[in-house]
């Protein structure tokens, strides 16, 4: 941690579904001197789209949605390029929408709220960057409407709707949307090391993050996440299946290089080949990992208060789960 300058880090190791070791490291807040600890708060940033894609794929189970519904069935005022664009597409990072990550320089400020309208308005007037389903691109947008077709379906806002459906039900009490307005007890603070020292890290609007990456969890619940994964809780298991498997282009591809499903992603080159499910996050000032080793019944989740640069979360929590594999 020294060396690559992370001031705080939270762990949980799971085997089989049990907690084997979950504890903090380093400080969840320097200027105060407060520890990292099991329940400290962190934002997950991408690790969100877990969630986002599980509720999706909720409400396809249910047959208010369909895979091959083109997203502008459910979310309206869609510029007609996107019009072959599927919620398939989305998922898998297939859709060829542009992402308005790419264009945020627009933005006043990145801290700022921001309606829906105005995060899509940065995008919508451009073309595809590519035919749905042609090439594999990872994009924000998409799961941006996702979160919109949520809402639009179920009548609930994106927070009320993953807390009645998957955090209340699985006592994940301590996700939830972000929110710099609200009081969140336990919430690390985010760094960057600049100079030659930490800085406060640039706190991003969850206007924007939103069902891309707006979540903050702990490492106590995503091992309950982890688990309900693990399970029919929450969705079919043929369902599942079908979320950890590779993305396929048109002309038959298997997306390998990237490893991406439908949110949740079968990673298998790396880590001395051992099959990996999961995601990871990251923005300014928090870094995150949850990786699931499917063959060795072993997860790792690592969050952190550390920027990126210089930081490499999922070689952390590789090395980690080496360690509990029983054939290193």
């Amino acid at each position: 941690m020294a060396a690559l300058h992370v001031p705080g880090l939270s762990l949980a190791v799971l085997r089989d579904g049990e907690i084997i070791l979950a504890r903090g490291y380093g400080h969840a807040n320097l200027e105060l001197g407060l520890p990292a600890r099991q329940n400290t708060v962190f934002a997950i940033y991408s690790i969100t789209k877990t969630f986002t894609a599980v509720a999706t794929m909720m409400l396809v189970e249910e047959g208010k949605v369909s895979l091959e519904d083109p997203i502008s069935k459910h979310v309206s005022g869609l510029p007609r390029a996107w019009s072959q664009v599927t919620i398939r597409h989305i998922l898998n990072h297939t859709s060829g929408l542009p992402d308005w990550r790419d264009y945020s320089s627009k933005l006043r400020d990145v801290a700022s709220e921001y309606t829906k309208a105005e995060v899509l308005n940065l995008v919508t007037g451009l073309p595809l960057t590519s035919p749905p389903g042609e090439r594999w691109n990872y994009v924000e947008t998409g799961f941006f409407l996702l979160g919109m077709m949520i809402e639009e379906i179920s009548g609930a806002t994106y927070d009320e709707f993953l807390r009645k459906r998957i955090f209340t039900p699985l006592g994940m009490s301590d996700t939830r949307l972000d929110s710099r307005a609200d009081i969140i007890f336990n919430r690390a603070d985010g760094y960057t090391w600049q100079d030659g020292g930490y800085r406060n890290a640039i706190w991003y609007s969850p206007t924007l993050a939103y069902s891309t990456g707006g979540l903050v969890s702990t490492v106590l619940d995503l091992a309950k996440w982890d688990a309900a994964l693990n399970t029919e809780k929450l969705l079919k298991k043929t369902t599942l299946d079908q979320m950890w498997t590779n993305a396929r282009l048109n002309d038959g591809q298997v997306v390998t290089q990237t490893g991406l499903g439908f949110g949740l992603s079968p990673f298998t080159k790396d880590n001395r080949i051992h099959r990996r499910v999961g995601h990871v996050g990251g923005a300014e000032g928090f870094a995150s990992a949850m990786s699931r080793f499917v063959d060795d019944r072993v997860t790792v989740i690592v969050l952190s208060n550390a920027g990126q640069k210089g930081f490499t979360i999922s070689d952390v929590a590789n090395e980690i789960a080496a360690h509990y594999f029983s054939n290193k």
